[in-house]
């Protein structure tokens, strides 16, 4: 951990990136500019008297800055913390007192066997003094040291973290001050996960061995003992318990578990026999999530999503809240993301598929909405293009959930399209501001978006075996989508390309190889091109058995017929990959060693690389670049005959 070493020296430090040679490389357009841009701000976070707000911003060297509002005073937001590029960025910042900010730091290094990220806390002021690197402990293996397990809201000195140690971890209660760490429960082997019960005890941990995961839990919060609570195996990709954290009651634990093929949200009582208890399912889909609000965390609703997201709450003046605001944004999704410790003030989230959205702050006392600022300023003026909930007949017959957007005031079609499938695949496409389809519809494009069999919320039936092992399936679903815009004249059918991200990139290569007459085009960013060298990988790491299993490495359906790279002399079509050398998710490796595979085969591909940046293609230099180079190759191929 080389750099790490040398981060309390460090931190805080701006520098300009030096990079005159790259920037001339670069391309850029009005369009890509205004959609390739970051947001404002993101991940706002109240302090506990809810006058102040922590939030991140990107700067144009590449890095995240933390700033913070004071919103008692009219002033420009003050710098608390930043990144250094190519050295670490700021991943987050939260609030351990009203004048104490912690906040995770990371980047990454070269490990024996590949980049591995690590993560670091730092305590600041809330004006940017007192700045002190928290944990720093340990040699290579102890990567990620900015786990908080618990607030402990009530002491204004410390935290609960996660304490690493090579091969296993502990928990320890940490000084915010000066970064002083006592034990609190002794260093385990092989176990990486800890949650406390919101009151200091750490109460479930999860160990990992070379063949299985197993949950350990102590009944209350002063028993000795821990017992087993829940195992299984690594290759069991049936399992879905998964813990949350524990209620308000502190003996009730939360978790996720299937209830008739779908999941659902359950408690289960450790004080009394374990007894189980469901506390909310959809009939017709996935809990997606919860969201916990305040001090102390409370859980005051769960999410599902059809073709947008709803809430089932817990709490009845969240509730209120909530249905009072959207009454003055019709039309629009309002979201309460965090909350004071006095449940007075809260920060609100209004957007929608034609807005890039806006924070405000609530007083929720007052009755008073406050506008803090508009996540993406420059589409202020833009007219977007409204995502429509869709859905088509698959080759068997089965109905495909989908999102239709079409360019706005350029007619009823047939436009040139772009069949745009999710990454993952065990994610989903959801209503909501997208920049990508955004300027693919700028652009002049229709993009279809399917949620094909293998995405996740709709039900295990319906993630099949998920988008690897069951690939001819999730690809026979996006090509009908194809079809269907075709047959209902919104597509010309000469005009067609596959776009993809990541997993959707990999779909994307799979659906021209399969269907070389419907497609002009190909372009996969950050796309999986050879399943079983990414699952071989994965395996070096703690429960890359389970990924193997999940992409089905010894399954010669994946490693041959679903192999984009073991394809590559079928491809008849133009390719575009675009890939960043320091992605962490999907390897460079997959899209550089494709692209030779494809010249060596005659094949038409154009490979854009970005050496500074990960899976998500930042800074905005390389977005900008992204979505041009992108509007090039599309325009290229895509043009009427």
């Amino acid at each position: 951990m080389r750099r790490a070493t040398a981060l309390a020296a460090a931190v805080g430090c701006l520098v300009t990136l030096s990079a005159a040679a790259e920037e001339s490389a670069l391309k850029t357009s009005p369009l890509a500019q205004a959609f390739g841009a970051p947001p404002l701000m993101w991940a706002l976070k109240l302090s506990p008297d809810g006058n102040k707000i922590v939030l991140l911003q990107a700067l144009p060297q590449g890095v995240n800055v933390a700033r913070l509002i004071d919103m008692t005073k009219a002033q420009a937001p003050t710098v608390v913390l930043a990144g250094r590029p190519n050295e670490f960025d700021v991943n987050w910042c939260d609030w351990a007192t009203d004048k104490r900010l912690l906040c995770g730091i990371g980047g990454q290094v070269k490990g024996e066997i590949a980049q591995v990220p690590f993560t670091r806390l730092v305590g600041v002021d809330a004006d940017g003094g007192n700045m002190k690197v928290l944990t720093e402990r340990g040699a290579g293996a102890t990567q990620y040291q900015d786990r908080v397990v618990d607030w402990l809201p009530e002491d204004a000195e410390h935290v609960l973290v996660q304490m690493p140690s090579q091969g296993g971890s502990g928990v320890g209660i940490l000084d915010i001050n000066n970064g002083q760490m006592r034990v609190r429960t002794p260093v385990l082997d092989r176990v990486y996960t800890w949650s406390s019960d919101g009151h200091g005890a750490a109460r479930l941990y999860q160990q990992i061995t070379q063949d299985a995961r197993t949950w350990y839990v102590r009944d209350t919060p002063d028993a000795q003992v821990w017992k087993p609570l829940h195992e299984t195996k690594l290759t069991d990709l049936e399992d879905g318990f998964t813990p949350l954290g524990f209620a308000e009651n502190r003996n009730e634990l939360l978790y996720f578990d299937s209830n008739d093929g779908r999941t659902a949200l359950y408690a289960l009582d450790l004080e009394h026999d374990r007894q189980k208890r469901l506390v909310y399912a959809n009939p017709t889909y996935d809990v997606d999530g919860v969201i916990a609000l305040g001090k102390f965390r409370r859980l005051v609703a769960a999410t599902y999503s059809d073709t947008r997201t709803h809430l089932h709450f817990f709490d009845a003046r969240i509730e209120m809240f909530e249905k009072a605001l959207a009454e003055q944004f019709p039309g629009e999704a309002v979201s309460l993301v965090d909350e004071d410790w006095n449940q007075r003030y809260y920060i609100v989230f209004v957007g929608s598929d034609t807005d890039a959205g806006t924070f405000y702050r609530f007083d929720s006392e007052k009755l008073v909405l406050q506008k803090i600022a508009r996540t993406y300023p420059s589409l202020a003026e833009r007219k977007l293009a409204p995502m429509r909930p869709i859905r088509y007949a698959a080759d068997d017959g089965v109905q495909i959930p989908a999102y239709l957007t079409v360019p706005v005031d350029r007619g009823k079609g047939p436009f040139p399209a772009i069949v745009l499938p999710h990454g993952g695949p065990s994610a989903r496409d959801y209503w909501a501001y997208d920049f990508l389809v955004q300027y693919l519809a700028a652009s002049g494009y229709a993009v279809l978006q399917s949620n094909y069999r293998g995405s996740d919320g709709f039900g295990r039936a319906w993630r099949g075996d998920g988008g690897f092992r069951a690939w001819r399936r999730a690809v026979g679903d996006i090509t009908a989508g194809a079809d269907y815009l075709v047959h209902e004249g919104i597509a010309d059918p000469k005009r067609v390309c596959a776009v993809g991200w990541s997993y959707g990139g990999y779909a994307a290569l799979m659906s021209a190889i399969e269907q070389p007459a419907r497609y002009r085009c190909v372009v996969s960013i950050a796309g999986v091109t050879n399943p079983a060298s990414l699952a071989a990988r994965q395996q070096q790491f703690v429960g890359g058995n389970a990924a193997a299993e999940f992409i089905g490495d010894k399954d010669p359906e994946v490693r041959e017929a679903g192999s984009p790279s073991a394809r590559a002399a079928e491809i008849k079509v133009p390719v575009l990959l675009v890939h960043a050398r320091e992605d962490l998710n999907v390897p460079f490796v997959q899209s550089e060693v494709f692209a030779k595979t494809l010249h060596a085969a005659g094949k038409d591909v154009q490979f854009v690389q970005y050496d500074h940046a990960e899976h998500s293609i930042r800074p905005e230099r390389y977005r900008v670049d992204l979505l041009t180079q992108l509007g090039e190759f599309l325009k290229k191929n895509l043009a009427a005959e």
